[in-house]
């Protein structure tokens, strides 16, 4: 029957109303209501004693959820305001009170590519027995109990509803990341935090979908707890998944440590849930956790208020990281050149006593600029005379002319004396910024209070809570309850689905270690959560597909045109969501750096974060070590001379406590030869086994004698690096080659440049580029080329920046190089033996190489590249020089390549060239 509006009646005993279905009209009166039943029969009612509703609208072709569990009965609701009544054709419910545990939801499309993915998955788990989600060590394993079965997994497939679309996996296979309202106003964070930090978890709960990227000892943990603490404060249940069980406990540990052990389950596999039951206690909240309303009101307000003052002191904070970053670059550079352009001290005494104006770093790459156009034999012009005298306050003209040749050197001391200074001014100035407001005391009390108010939530959602024995046998069929006594449900990727009751969805789901999930666990996942939050780290290790699936998804997938978003074999869940939808997901980084000496972590942040890391920690040793093999000693995949040096070496060194060393290879055999050998308490393992976590010293053993494509994985050196606390110790052999470009080449170079430059491993007949000075300098000197146009790059220079930086020093693999412009030979040549007296005056003359390509771990040239106009570089004269420098630059050792204004293929050729240079051809 069809209900134009529902009415409901005051029973005259028992005072309530209740609902009347054999009413077939009501008409309004003065007094109240004219009510007809379907019997033909009449009755006028007080106002007081009728409640009527009619019919605001009606949903077809829907699903209906109560509680969460679906309604399969009917397909139409028709909304009365308060009530919604039920229908399928001539079927229909009693009136339902309109509350949020109803949720209607139009009945999902299934796309054709929804269709085409799950189809790609199915295919490659019937293709395969199983998955591993062991992470690869280049080597079988034995199988174990941790291993995903396909069979299970294409169970769960079976299993899931495709036509739920409020589920995450709908918005993942159809490519919609839809607008989503924050759970609540206030935000807390018990566990302490920072700038990134609580940029992450305001931006996560802001996002249906959202990205966390955490490289290592960023706090991905704190931040996973305080995203917990902000859903439990209004009311949200989270499931917390992970290929890797170690990341999930350790999330569980905390929360116990700090006395929160009574919101967590922890469920997954069998053996799991049986020990969770199993040891399952009663536990209170502490009384002490009660506050009143009104007092909680006010801690809200003043969480928030301490929120604004803390935002500017988080950004002074990061700011003294990047300047302490800055200092430590600086004064190693400034090393180097102590060493490589040694300047009398009695000279620069003098030179000292010339400048009568204020030095600033800017004036003195000023000068550099000034010196690099008159060079140190042209005499000197009366404009440049001018500027000498009023900008730089200097005239004894006579006596500068007499220093000329010093003079570059001592611009170059000049202006990293000048610049630490800068920095170091600047540091002491945020210091006393922070001190002054009370940084220290701020954070702690913001961190009190939002403890305070966790504690407070936790006990008023605990304290009247009725008291339900949970077993593992039925929790299932009484899980809301379970999911309110346990809004925190920890498991593997694989056992969640399984763990809990069919068509269930947590508020949120967080994915923690996200490059190591593969796409088919992470969409089983996706499939029990409305909202998801990916934590991990793009530049670590990711996950491993074995032989049988690659090849069968990877005939799928060319036969079927899946979207490289759902790539199984190429993507794990963090690549295939940045994929997925580009600009439209949200992914924040968490920057702040806490765990390793700052030159550790300094080469990761270099050479795989794009200095974004602010570093954090302090470190007075010098933490690298080299171990050179004086034989090489490999066989197969094991290096018993590499193993012998090491368990020598930490025999030697840390006999006090061997628990403090880790030592790490990348293949099993050489790891597990190595934990035989090593004394007992030193822990060794592959790189991939020690993936999220630490020690404080790390041993790395390459065991092979050069370096190939599966040890130099930059993921595999990351994460290797990134292990290590205080030292880092590298056992490589002597002989071992290491071409420019390469992960342990690079690696090798930064550890031997930012040691005392006496000690340095590779010495070449070049000097180090300079490129902080150099950096700065290209600044200036496009200003100065703005109001100098006469000596402005010319087009071809202009075309040849633009293809370097845009194209081909933008490729992943020229990471590690860097360019420069305008370099003079002066600055490369600290030998000048083997050149005659003609080449030693046109290398002091000003002369300069348009283009500079360089290593940026350790500052070692690289190629030259010369821009050749046709008809300048054709007169004798110019060609004169072009030759000289072609013998100086290949006497120093260094290659260069020519590009004519008349020639072709530019791009292809600068590329082999540099290719050469690194020695990537040899690889």
């Amino acid at each position: 029957m069809d209900h134009s509006f529902i009415v409901y009646l005051k029973n005259k005993t028992t005072l309530k109303f209740e609902y009347k279905g054999d009413v077939s009209t009501v008409v309004r009166t003065d007094k109240g209501f004219l009510i007809t039943f379907q019997n033909g029969r009449s009755y006028n009612y007080g106002a007081d004693k009728v409640h009527y509703y009619p019919r605001i609208s009606r949903r077809e072709n829907v699903r209906i959820y109560e509680n969460g569990k679906l309604n399969g009965k009917y397909n139409t609701v028709d909304n009365y305001g308060c009530y919604l009544i039920f229908r399928n054709g001539d079927d229909c419910s009693a009136p339902v009170e309109n509350n949020a545990n109803i949720e209607i939801c139009d009945v999902k499309k299934i796309t054709r590519q929804t269709e085409s993915v799950i189809s790609y998955f199915r295919y490659i788990l019937k293709q395969s027995n199983t998955i591993s989600f062991d992470i690869p060590t280049d080597e079988v394993e034995r199988k174990d109990t941790n291993q995903l079965s396909a069979e299970i997994l294409s169970k769960a497939f079976d299993n899931i509803d495709i036509e739920d679309s409020r589920s995450v996996m709908s918005s993942y296979f159809d490519g919609i990341n839809a607008p989503h309202t924050p759970p609540g106003e206030t935000f807390i964070y018990p566990f302490g935090c920072n700038e990134s930090q609580k940029l992450a978890v305001e931006t996560a709960l802001s996002n249906s979908i959202s990205i966390i990227e955490g490289p290592p000892g960023t706090g991905k943990t704190q931040t996973i707890l305080n995203i917990i603490a902000n859903l439990i404060l209004n009311d949200k249940t989270v499931a917390i998944v992970s290929n890797n069980n170690a990341a999930i406990f350790n999330v569980r540990e905390k929360l116990a440590k700090c006395g929160y052990e009574m919101i967590v389950a922890s469920l997954g596999n069998n053996s799991n849930k049986t020990s969770f039951f199993e040891n399952l206690e009663e536990q209170t909240v502490p009384n002490d956790f009660k506050v009143s309303a009104e007092q909680l009101n006010n801690l809200k307000l003043e969480v928030r208020q301490l929120d604004a003052i803390l935002a500017a002191c988080f950004k002074k904070q990061n700011k003294l990281a990047y300047l302490k970053t800055a200092l430590s670059d600086a004064e190693i550079e400034f090393s180097h050149i102590a060493v490589l352009q040694p300047l009398d001290q009695k000279i620069k005494s003098i030179l000292d006593n010339k400048f009568h104006r204020k030095w600033t770093s800017d004036r003195a790459l000023k000068l550099k600029n000034l010196l690099s156009v008159i060079g140190t034999e042209t005499p000197l012009s009366f404009f440049s005379k001018l500027r000498l005298v009023l900008q730089y306050g200097v005239f004894d003209l006579k006596s500068i002319d007499q220093y000329r040749e010093q003079l570059p050197i001592y611009v170059n001391h000049k202006f990293y004396e000048i610049y630490i200074a800068e920095i170091k001014k600047e540091i002491g100035s945020i210091e006393e910024w922070l001190q002054s407001n009370n940084e220290a005391t701020n954070l702690s009390k913001f961190n009190k209070i939002s403890k305070e108010i966790f504690n407070a939530t936790l006990f008023d959602k605990y304290n009247g809570m009725d008291k339900v024995a949970f077993k593992v046998t039925d929790y299932r069929r009484q899980f809301n309850l379970f999911t309110a006594r346990f809004p925190v449900i920890l498991s593997s990727t694989l056992s969640l689905h399984n763990s809990i009751p069919k068509g269930h969805l947590f508020d949120y789901l967080i994915i923690d270690e996200a490059s190591q999930v593969d796409i088919i666990k992470s969409a089983l996942c996706f499939s029990c959560c409305r909202n998801a939050i990916v934590v991990g780290d793009s530049m670590q290790l990711t996950h491993i597909v074995d032989e049988q699936s690659r090849a069968a998804a990877d005939q799928f997938q060319i036969k079927h045109n899946i979207s490289p978003a759902y790539d199984y074999v190429n993507k794990n869940i963090l690549e295939s969501l940045k994929t997925l939808y580009g600009g439209n997901i949200t992914s924040v980084l968490l920057k702040e750096h806490y765990r390793c000496h700052p030159l550790i972590i300094g080469y990761c942040n270099k050479k795989y974060y794009n200095n974004n890391l602010a570093i954090m920690t302090a470190g007075y040793n010098h933490p690298f070590r080299i171990i050179e093999t004086n034989i090489a000693g490999e066989r197969g995949n094991r290096n018993q001379r590499q193993i012998d040096e090491t368990d020598l070496y930490i025999r030697d060194n840390y006999a006090d406590d061997y628990t403090r060393v880790g030592v790490i290879a990348p293949y099993r055999n050489h790891a597990n030869s190595l934990q035989q050998q090593l004394p007992a308490g030193t822990e060794a393992d592959t790189i991939h086994k020690f993936q999220g976590r630490e020690k404080d010293v790390i041993v790395f053993n390459t065991v092979k004698n050069n370096i190939e494509a599966f040890i130099d994985n930059p993921n595999l050196i990351n994460v290797a690096v990134s292990r290590a606390v205080k030292e880092f110790i590298v056992v490589k052999p002597a002989s071992m080659e290491l071409p420019h470009g390469t992960n342990i080449g690079d690696m090798i170079r930064y550890i031997c440049y930012t040691t005392n430059p006496a000690e340095t491993i590779i010495k070449g007949r070049i000097c180090s580029v300079f490129d902080l000075l150099y950096k700065e300098y290209n600044q200036v000197f496009t200003s100065f080329l703005s109001f100098y146009k006469s000596i402005g790059g010319s087009p071809a220079e202009i075309i040849i920046h633009k293809l370097l930086t845009e194209k081909i020093l933008s490729n992943i693999q020229y990471a590690s190089i860097d360019m420069v412009r305008e370099y003079k030979l002066m600055d490369l040549v600290r030998d000048f033996q083997p050149f005659s007296a003609e080449e030693v005056r046109f290398i002091k003359n000003n002369s300069r190489i348009d283009f500079l390509l360089y290593n940026k771990m350790d500052k070692t040239p690289i190629l030259a590249v010369e821009v050749d106009g046709v008809s300048f570089h054709d007169n004798a004269l110019q060609q004169g020089r072009d030759n000289k420098k072609d013998r100086i630059l290949e006497t120093i050792g260094l290659p260069l390549i020519r590009l004519s204004t008349n020639g072709h293929n530019e791009e292809g050729r600068i590329i082999e060239k540099l290719n050469a240079a690194m020695g990537i051809s040899r690889r």
